[in-house]
């Protein structure tokens, strides 16, 4: 699977692999370089991309869910059924695209004017010759995700307040006491509600590069304190824990919580 190391949908695509129980090798690219093994191996620009085997190759996060829902058995099913199913897709568009997209734009809108931290992030587990070039052209690689994502400080002010938002609503469904978004047993719901939080609650077991909490500028932080202090902010770490066989996550104390992943 080729993915971009802090990518978003990269990592909802690792936590989608190892819950369908399908072994892989990841295959990290930097953002731009990665175009190159992405057109080779599957005619497209996206990632993450899985290919090889029989089946033919798959260029996004939804098109590993349909591909391998349906061949998983019923228990592991994450789409469930009935009206549970019509709640997960409405969920899968709320959270992977709507609260996905707005992390994205706040963290890298904060984070990439910080050179020395986000280096790492970038280039973590690429070819070395592709970490040298973020490392000598840093400002290209951070240019084109500004271009890319339309950042501003007025689209990173908009997308903390979707993202309070959409926290404040998951924490009014958790409010009744459920262990799970939509009925008794883990769905897309709780995936996709973990994986685009995670950048800003930062669980064990992420398996995307983030800057440290402690070398983070003090916007992210604040962030990153706030979500941690929510019902639902505590429900995506408890999904990661019990889910993603990750590290147990750190209570936030000085100076501050264990690093996560980050990336659309």
């Amino acid at each position: 699977m080729i993915t971009f190391p802090p990518s978003l949908d990269c990592e909802l695509g690792r936590f989608l692999l190892a819950h369908y129980r399908v072994p892989y090798e990841e295959r990290r690219h930097t953002i731009i370089l990665s175009f190159l093994p992405t057109l080779w191996h599957g005619s497209t620009l996206r990632f993450p991309l899985l290919y090889g085997g029989s089946r033919p190759p798959l260029d996004t996060v939804r098109k590993l869910i349909d591909y391998f829902d349906p061949l998983c058995p019923a228990d592991r099913n994450l789409l469930l059924a009935g009206r549970d199913r019509q709640t997960v897709e409405a969920d899968w568009t709320a959270f992977n695209a709507t609260l996905g997209a707005a992390t994205t734009a706040f963290a890298y809108f904060n984070l990439l004017p910080h050179r020395a931290i986000m280096i790492r992030p970038l280039s973590e587990g690429t070819p070395a010759w592709e970490g040298l070039a973020v490392r000598c052209a840093y400002p290209l690689f951070a240019g084109f995700l500004r271009s890319g994502l339309g950042l501003s400080a007025s689209v990173a002010e908009q997308a903390l307040g979707q993202i309070r938002a959409t926290v404040g609503a998951v924490d009014a469904r958790l409010a009744d006491g459920r262990r799970y978004l939509v009925g008794d047993r883990f769905s897309l719901s709780d995936m996709s509600f973990a994986n685009a939080l995670a950048p800003l609650v930062l669980p064990g077991g992420y398996g995307g590069p983030l800057p440290a909490f402690a070398e983070m500028p003090t916007v992210a932080q604040s962030a990153v304190t706030e979500m941690q202090s929510h019902v639902a902010g505590q429900f995506a770490l408890r999904i990661y824990r019990d889910h993603r066989a990750g590290e147990p996550p750190q209570a936030p104390t000085a100076p501050g919580p264990p690093a996560g992943g980050l990336g659309r």
